[in-house]
C-alpha cells in the first residue's frame, strides 16, 4: 500500500538503503501520491490566477486602486484567527474529503463572481469567502500527504509540492495577467474549471481514509483549536521547527514583497519588478530540487543549521546597494535558501500525531503567512519613511543573523527528533490471526 513505508535493504558499503539518494521516481511512482501532486498544481495555480482576476475584475468595475489592491490582500485576513479555529474542523473528517470539499466550494464561489454587475460589497464578500477556504485546504493538504507518504519519500514529495508550487505561482500569475488583460471573467471561469478538475482528480485517484476523532470524543471547536496551538508550544520540536520555518520565511519573503520599492529606487519599471518576483521563485525552485534529489537524508538533516544563515547572509548583502545584475543575485540567493523547507516541513509532519494534523498545520501556515507579512509590511514601512530599500533590506538580514544565531542554538538534536516521531507514530497494528 502506498501509505506503507517501503522495506529497507540491506546495508550496501557504507551507505543503507534508507539514507540513499531520493528519487523523484519514488513519489511519482505512486499513484495517489502522483494524482495529489497534479491536484495541487491545478489548485494552487488557480489560486493564484483568481487573485490577478480578482484584481483586474474589481479595477475594471471601480477605478479604484485601493479597492484592487484591498482585493489581493484579503486573501491574508482568514490566518488573523479564523485559519486556526478551520484547522480543528479539518480534523474531525476525512482529510481527503476535505480537499476535495475547499476545491468544489471554491469552484462553486469563483462561479458567482461570473455573475455580470455584481456589486462590489457583494464581490469582496465572494472573495473574502474563497480565501476563507484555502487554509483549511492547506491543512488538509499536508495531512493527507503524510497518510499518503512516509519516511524519506515523504520530505521529497514535499520538496516537490513546494517546487510545483513555485511553478504554480509563475504560471498562475502570468496566466491571470494575460486573461484578465483579455476578459477577467474568462480568467475567473478558467479559475474555477482547475478547481473542478482538481476535486475530481483527489475524489478518483487518492485513498479514503477515515478520521481518527470519533464524534463522541469531540470538544468546542475553540477548545481543539487552543489544543492545537498548545501542541506546538508545548512540544520542543514542533516549537523550534516552527520558529525556524517563520523566521526563514520572514527573511525569503522579503526581495520579492518589495519588488516594487526596489524597481523603483533602481529606476526601473514593472518589468523589472516582475523579473525581481520571478529570480527568486527561481531560486527556490533549483534550492529545493537540488537539495532534495542530490542529498542523502542523514546529510540534509545535518546541513539544515548552517544552511539557515544563507537567507540572512543573501538579504544583508543589499547595505552594498548593488546594481540590478546584484539585486538580481541577491533575490535569487533568497529563494535558494529556502531548500531546508522541505525537510523542515516534514519533520512537522512526522511529529504529529494522528488526528491532529489539520489543526496544527493551521496554526504553523498562520504564523508563517503572518511572519512575512509582517516582514514585508515592517520593511516597506521603514521604506516609506524614506530608508532606501537596500539599507532596510540588508537591516533586515542583520537581525536575521541574531533570529537564527539563537534558533540553532536551541534546534532540537537527532535523538530528540526521533523520539517526538516515535512518540506521534500510530500504535502496531496487531497481527491477523
Amino acid at each position: 500500500m502506498s501509505d506503507e513505508n517501503p522495506k529497507a535493504a540491506e546495508p550496501v558499503g557504507d551507505q543503507s538503503e534508507a539514507d540513499r539518494r531520493p528519487r523523484f521516481s519514488d513519489v511519482f511512482g505512486d499513484r495517489e501520491a502522483a494524482a495529489y501532486l497534479g491536484a495541487f498544481c491545478l489548485s494552487n495555480a488557480g489560486s493564484m490566477l483568481n487573485r490577478v482576476a480578482v484584481t483586474a475584475l474589481v479595477w475594471a468595475n471601480t477605478g479604484s486602486s485601493a479597492l484592487a489592491v484591498a482585493s489581493f490582500a484579503i486573501s491574508y485576513a482568514p490566518y488573523l484567527g479564523l485559519a486556526q479555529v478551520l484547522g480543528a474542523v479539518v480534523d474531525r473528517y476525512a482529510y481527503r474529503n476535505v480537499m476535495v470539499a475547499c476545491d468544489v466550494l471554491r469552484a462553486g464561489l469563483i462561479a458567482l463572481l461570473l455573475v455580470p454587475g455584481m456589486p462590489v460589497p457583494a464581490m469582496m464578500a465572494v472573495v473574502f469567502a474563497v480565501a476563507a477556504v484555502q487554509p483549511a485546504y492547506n491543512a488538509a493538504r499536508t495531512a493527507t500527504l503524510a497518510q499518503i507518504l512516509t519516511g524519506d519519500r515523504l520530505s521529497t514529495a514535499i520538496a516537490l509540492t513546494f517546487t510545483t508550487a513555485a511553478i504554480a505561482q509563475i504560471v498562475g500569475f502570468l496566466a491571470g495577467g494575460l486573461l484578465s488583460s483579455i476578459d477577467p471573467y474568462t480568467a475567473l471561469a478558467v479559475n474555477a474549471a482547475l478547481f473542478a478538475v482538481s476535486a475530481v482528480a483527489v475524489l478518483g485517484l487518492v485513498r479514503y481514509r477515515p478520521t481518527v476523532n470519533r464524534r463522541e470524543e469531540r470538544r468546542h471547536v475553540l477548545a481543539e483549536t487552543a489544543d492545537g496551538m498548545r501542541m506546538v508550544w508545548d512540544n520542543k520540536v514542533l516549537r523550534t521547527v516552527s520558529f525556524g520555518i517563520w523566521g526563514l520565511f520572514a527573511l525569503t519573503a522579503v526581495p520579492e514583497g518589495v519588488a516594487v520599492l526596489w524597481a523603483v529606487h533602481l529606476d526601473r519599471g514593472s518589468a523589472t519588478q516582475g523579473v525581481i518576483m520571478a529570480i527568486d521563485a527561481l531560486g527556490t525552485v533549483v534550492g529545493t530540487l537540488l537539495f532534495a534529489r542530490l542529498l542523502r537524508p542523514s546529510l540534509r538533516d545535518k546541513l539544515i543549521r548552517p544552511l539557515a544563515f544563507l537567507a540572512p547572509l543573501a538579504l544583508t548583502a543589499a547595505l552594498l546597494d548593488p546594481p540590478l545584475p546584484g539585486v538580481l543575485v541577491l533575490a535569487f540567493g533568497a529563494g535558494l535558501a529556502t531548500m531546508t523547507m522541505a525537510p523542515m516541513n516534514a519533520v512537522l509532519a512526522q511529529c504529529i500525531p494522528e488526528g491532529w494534523r489539520g489543526r496544527v498545520v493551521a496554526a504553523v501556515n498562520a504564523g508563517l503567512q503572518l511572519s512575512q507579512g509582517a516582514a514585508i509590511a515592517g520593511v516597506g514601512l521603514v521604506a516609506e519613511l524614506g530608508v532606501p530599500v537596500p539599507y532596510v533590506v540588508g537591516a533586515w538580514g542583520v537581525i536575521g543573523f541574531g533570529i537564527h544565531a539563537l534558533l540553532t542554538r536551541v534546534w532540537p538534536t537527532a535523538e530528540e527528533i526521533e523520539a517526538a516521531k516515535a512518540a506521534a507514530a500510530p500504535p502496531p497494528q496487531p497481527a491477523a490471526p
